[in-house]
């Protein structure tokens, strides 16, 4: 190996870099995990939502067995904040698109020490999504995963179809951020 080589991955190793998946916060002996939440938004059932999806994530990558109570680990999480704040108007100051924000605080706790083996006070998702059918662009992936038919947005008023398109964010940002807990707290990224 070249001198250059070497200290390049010296430098890389020494920044904190490391290969995807070599490293991780789950403690060697750890086999299961129960997983709490809390909701303190006023969005009904949130944090229901938000824990199965965290808990298909966990069954999906199969490294954990999940308990319903006294896993060796608990992930602890509390759902902050959900809301929805306009980011494109009309010409006629009209709401066209907003984002859908979601805050969550989690920590990763090992049961018989207490010991919080990671703590993430503070993690924010974000998802965009058109209210009025000039903006909702019918031909995307992302459109097309939703329950809305393209041909039904010429009849349905901007309410109807802001209200359907909310709930289909609502839903990516539930899953994207159970995602992401799951990467954070037990894949060690």
């Amino acid at each position: 190996m070249t001198r250059f080589a070497l200290l390049a991955l010296l430098a890389v190793g020494a920044c904190g870099y490391r290969v995807a998946g070599t490293e991780t916060s789950v403690p060697p002996g750890a086999r299961t995990v129960s997983v709490r939440f809390q909701n303190h938004t006023r969005e009904h059932g949130l944090g229901v939502l938000l824990r199965r999806a965290l808990e298909d994530e966990i069954r999906r990558h199969g490294a954990l067995s999940l308990v319903e109570e006294g896993g060796d680990l608990v992930l602890d999480c509390d759902v902050r904040r959900l809301t929805t704040v306009p980011v494109a108007f009309s010409a006629n100051d009209e709401a066209v698109q907003y984002q859908g924000v979601m805050n969550v605080r989690f920590k990763l706790i090992e049961r018989a020490t207490n010991r919080v083996v990671f703590d993430q006070p503070f993690l924010q998702e974000t998802q965009d999504f058109g209210v009025v059918s000039g903006v909702v662009v019918a031909s995307s992936p992302h459109f097309q995963r939703g329950t809305m038919d393209a041909r039904d947005l010429a009849n349905m008023t901007n309410v109807q179809i802001g209200e359907a398109r909310r709930h289909v964010a609502e839903h990516d940002l539930v899953d994207s951020t159970a995602r992401d807990i799951y990467q954070q707290a037990l894949e060690g990224f």
